[in-house]
C-alpha cells in the first residue's frame, strides 16, 4: 500500500529571544515530507496543507504555547486567501527577501496588517523598493552573519531613526562572539544555534539547590536505590519537597491515596519518573517560575524525540528511557555551565549514557546526533544517521513533531507544580 504522504505534516521551530535571553517567539520550520526535509517557501498547495494542520488541527497553543508564531509567506500566499484560516494574534507574517514588492502586495500586506496581523520582513537589506514596507512594519530581521558589520550598523541605525517602534532581529547568531555584537549594535532580539546550544562561557559554583539535586540523581543512578537514602536527601531542602509533593498530587497521576512521607511519594511516581522530575527541576530553577529557557525547551523535545525512536530501533524494554535520560542530559553542560565529563564524573550513569553524552559513541550517542542533525538542518547528516539507526525520515520528523507537543505540554504541568 502507497502511503498518503501528504497527509503528513512535519515542522521544526527556532527560538526568537529578547536581550534577556528570555524566548518571546517561535519561528516555525515547515518540513514538506521525509524526501524533501525542507522549509516551504514556495508551495501554494503545501503551505495551505501545513497551515491547516498547524493552526486548525494540531492547535498553536500545542506547539508554542502563549508565544507569537514567525511563519514564512510567498508572495503566492500573500496574494491568495489561504490566511484567512488563522487568527491575526497568533502570528507573525515572515515576508521573504525575494518577494516582488508590487503595489498590489503592498495593498495586500497593508489589508492584512489592518486585519491585525503582524508583518515582519526576513533577511532585510535595504533596496529602493523593500523599504516601501517599513512603514506597516513590526519587524525587521537582519541577518549578521552575511551582512558585513557597516552595513549591519547602517540598517539597524536607519531603522532607529525613521521607523522607531519596529523591533530589529538579528538572525544566523551563530556563536557568543555574534550573539555580543549583535547586542552591541543595538538589536532588539536574536535567532540562530547559538541559543539552541550556548557554548560554556565560566566556570561556575553550585548552588545549595543544584547540589542537592544533583545528589539526589546521583542516587537514583546507583544499581540498588536506597529510597530511605533518597529521602533524608531531598529533606535538606524544602523546596525540593514541597514542589514533589504538589507534583505527585497533580492532574498528572490522579493518585487517590494520602501521601504519608516522601518516600512514599517517590514509591507511587516511580524511579524513572522522579530522574526525569530532577532534571526538570534543573532546567527550570534557572527562574521561577518556569523558565523561557531554550535550552529547556531543547532538551525537552530532544528526549521526547530520541525516547520514541529508540522504540523502533530496539526489543529492549529499558532503551527507551534511557534515550530519554540521554536526551535530558545532554545539555546539562551548557546549562550548569561545566564540561559534561566533570559534572558525569561522580554521577553513576549507565556506561552507555556516558559513552554517548561525552563520545557520542553507541546507538544511543546515534539518536542524539540525529537531533542534533535535525536542530542543524544538516539534511545529508540526517539522512546517513537514519540508514545507521535503521530507520526512516518520516519517523524521525514524526518523533519531533511530537517532542515539541510534549515540550509544551510538560512546560504547562511543571508552571502548575513548581512553586520557587
Amino acid at each position: 500500500m502507497i502511503e498518503d504522504r501528504e497527509s503528513y505534516v512535519y515542522l521544526g521551530r527556532q527560538p526568537i529571544l529578547d536581550r534577556n535571553k528570555k524566548v518571546i517567539a517561535y519561528e516555525l520550520l515547515y518540513r514538506t515530507s521525509y524526501e524533501d526535509f525542507a522549509r516551504i517557501e514556495n508551495s501554494r498547495s503545501a503551505t495551505s496543507r501545513v497551515i491547516v494542520n498547524i493552526f486548525n488541527n494540531i492547535g498553536v497553543q500545542n506547539i508554542a504555547g502563549n508565544k507569537k508564531v514567525f511563519i514564512n509567506i510567498s508572495d503566492e500566499v500573500i496574494q491568495s486567501d489561504i490566511l484567512e484560516l488563522i487568527k491575526p494574534e497568533e502570528i507573525v507574517l515572515e515576508i521573504l527577501e525575494n518577494t516582488a514588492v508590487s503595489e498590489s502586495v503592498i495593498e495586500k500586506i497593508s489589508l492584512l496588517k489592518k486585519k491585525g496581523y503582524r508583518i515582519a520582513l526576513d533577511d532585510f537589506l535595504p533596496t529602493q523598493e523593500n523599504v516601501r514596507l517599513l512603514h506597516i512594519t513590526d519587524y525587521v530581521k537582519v541577518d549578521i552573519m552575511n551582512t558585513s558589520d557597516d552595513l549591519t550598523e547602517r540598517i539597524v541605525k536607519d531603522i532607529r531613526r525613521k521607523y522607531p517602534n519596529v523591533s530589529i532581529l538579528a538572525e544566523k547568531v551563530e556563536d557568543y562572539r555574534s550573539f555580543q555584537k549583535a547586542l552591541d549594535l543595538n538589536f532588539d532580539l536574536f535567532q540562530g544555534f547559538f541559543f539552541a546550544k550556548p557554548v560554556i562561557i565560566t566556570h561556575k559554583r553550585f548552588d545549595p539547590f543544584e547540589t542537592t539535586l544533583i545528589e539526589i540523581l546521583n542516587e537514583l543512578n546507583k544499581e540498588n536505590v536506597d529510597l530511605k537514602k533518597v529521602e533524608q536527601i531531598m529533606k535538606k531542602d524544602v523546596k525540593i519537597c514541597f514542589n514533589l509533593l504538589k507534583f505527585v498530587n497533580s492532574a498528572f497521576f490522579s493518585f487517590r491515596k494520602e501521601i504519608k512521607t516522601i518516600t512514599h511519594a517517590i514509591s507511587m511516581i516511580g524511579i524513572n519518573q522522579l530522574k526525569m522530575w530532577i532534571l526538570l527541576m534543573l532546567y527550570a530553577e534557572a527562574k521561577c517560575p518556569i523558565p523561557d529557557n531554550p535550552l529547556l525547551d531543547l532538551a525537552l523535545v530532544r528526549a521526547r524525540m530520541m525516547e520514541i525512536t529508540a522504540k523502533k530501533i530496539s526489543r529492549d524494554k529499558d532503551f527507551p528511557e534511557m534515550a530519554y535520560l540521554t536526551g535530558m542530559l545532554s545539555l546539562i553542560d551548557a546549562l550548569l555551565g561545566l564540561n559534561k565529563e566533570e559534572i558525569l564524573r561522580d554521577i553513576k550513569l549507565n556506561r552507555m549514557i556516558k559513552e554517548a553524552l561525552i563520545e557520542e559513541k553507541n546507538k544511543l550517542g546515534l539518536l542524539l546526533k540525529t537531533a542534533e542533525a535535525i536542530e542543524t538542518s544538516s539534511y545529508e547528516q540526517l539522512k546517513y544517521l537514519c540508514r545507521m539507526l535503521g530507520v526512516s525520515l518520516r519517523d524521525v520528523l514524526h518523533a519531533e513533531s511530537e517532542g515539541i507537543r510534549y515540550a509544551e505540554e510538560t512546560k504547562k504541568l511543571m508552571m502548575r507544580n513548581v512553586s520557587c
